[in-house]
């Protein structure tokens, strides 16, 4: 399972690169956004990564000779989910390398260093798209459904800017209030606990879903 990690990662040489070029490109013009501009370039691109990996899977027909080789279904499926944790800790360190180096440099550049927070919110938001993203490529294919791969991604930053509007707008209703209460009593541990049990359910449950439709489609 971690060689088909690895695979996904040796075929996205060019794809990485880009990835690099994409982080300079959102430090520089998203200084306004402060913390949230490490959520919002982790999702951009461990998306991506995960998006193009699958593409040139499909392109080059890997999918077949992966499937007439002794390796179970499941492990296929494992590996696209367990890639997503990889893409995500390969962005954090090369962000945090990135702001270590503005700072020596004395570029003049807001930066924000990492902190829980920010890491935990960056992750519950990776998981969310591949969460969703994974069952249908898995019950579909990527070439039939690359329109719905960016519907999703839009649908996803403009749902986030919804519902933070929605939350803002609704602060007094009971069931808002009692959430932000309840989040405004813990601790920061306790707060990210909640989310990594909740996420590591939700992606459980994707995997289980990913599984059996991949379990069920012909090659």
């Amino acid at each position: 399972m971690f060689n088909l990690v690895i695979k996904d990662i040796l075929i996205q040489k060019k794809q990485l690169i880009f990835s690099l070029v994409y982080l300079v490109f959102i430090l520089v013009t998203f200084q306004g956004m402060g913390e949230a501009m490490f959520p919002m370039g982790l999702v951009a691109m461990a998306y991506m990564l995960s998006m193009t990996a699958c593409a040139y899977e499909e392109k080059n027909r890997s999918d077949l000779l992966l499937n007439s080789l002794p390796i179970k279904r499941e492990s296929i499926v494992a590996s696209k989910y367990l890639s997503v944790f990889v893409y995500t800790l390969m962005v954090t360190a090369l962000y945090e390398a990135m702001v270590i180096i503005i700072n020596i440099l004395n570029i003049p550049l807001k930066t924000f260093p990492l902190s829980l927070e920010m890491f935990i919110g960056g992750l519950v938001a990776v998981c969310s798209m591949t969460g969703i993203y994974f069952p249908i490529y898995f019950k579909f294919g990527y070439m039939k459904m690359r329109v719905a791969n960016f519907v999703l991604f839009f649908l996803f930053f403009f749902g986030s800017s919804y519902m933070t509007h929605f939350l803002n707008s609704n602060h007094d209703s009971l069931l808002v209030n009692g959430i932000i209460n309840f989040f405004n009593t813990q601790s920061d541990i306790t707060i990210s606990l909640v989310l990594l049990i909740i996420i590591a359910v939700y992606m459980l449950l994707s995997f289980l879903l990913s599984a059996w439709f991949y379990n069920r489609r012909e090659f």
